[in-house]
């Protein structure tokens, strides 16, 4: 079932890549002139990794649009027709406030179960993954949205779980293995940085997308038997 899920999750998003990268690139091009400007979010100093606080900062509240945006072209697609990037940076305005709140108390119960031994913080984001799709789709409150994927998620839980991590995982590689050849064949510059952060986003969206596949499972009236 793990399989299946996955291999739906991969079709989908390799069917409908183009309209994907409409919605990832922009943003994927906000963050990198983030950076560019104010400094990089991560960097190695003489003795260890180091984050800039206003970079990530900034990273951060970039977020709930760029989820925004692609949340919007993934429910278009699921009607049957996927939207242009105005009609999704308009849903994403729109859904900003909501999303900013749900992602901030989501990453707040995950960064806690982090502290427990990563385990914890890992399955707290496979319970409480659905949360964004409900808070906005379902017009409800982010702590609403948070307790209706707990509950949700509850006979599936593992299932979501191995599957996030499994998704998570690809990502890893393929966003890994993209660098390392962008930057052998082109260099470390800001180029090939910039690519790096296109394919990067693009491939990450894979995480919505296999998301977004269970919360549509999952809805109580959809639910199958």
């Amino acid at each position: 079932m793990i399989a299946q899920r996955i291999q739906e999750s991969l079709r989908f998003w390799w069917q409908n890549l183009p309209a994907l990268l409409l919605v990832t690139v922009p943003f994927a091009i906000a963050g990198e002139l983030v950076q560019w400007g104010v400094g990089p979010a991560l960097y190695m100093d003489e003795d260890a990794l180091r984050i800039g606080h206003l970079s990530a900062l900034l990273l951060m509240l970039l977020r709930p649009f760029s989820e925004g945006a692609v949340m919007a072209q993934l429910v278009a697609i699921q009607n049957g027709r996927a939207r242009g990037l105005g009609d999704c940076l308009l849903f994403c305005l729109r859904a900003a406030p909501v999303l900013l709140l749900t992602y901030l108390l989501l990453g707040i119960a995950v960064y806690a179960g982090m502290l427990l031994l990563i385990f914890p913080g890992v399955w707290l984001y496979a319970r409480l993954c659905q949360a964004p799709f409900i808070a906005v789709l379902e017009n409800i409150s982010p702590v609403q949205a948070l307790q209706a994927s707990f509950q949700r998620s509850q006979q599936d839980q593992w299932q979501i779980l191995l599957a996030v991590v499994m998704v998570f995982m690809l990502i890893l590689l393929v966003s890994n293995t993209l660098a390392i050849v962008l930057i052998a064949v082109l260099g470390e510059n800001q180029g090939s940085g910039l690519l790096v952060s296109i394919g990067t986003t693009l491939v990450s969206s894979l995480m919505s997308v296999i998301v977004f596949r269970y919360y549509g499972l999952l809805l109580p009236a959809r639910r199958p038997e």
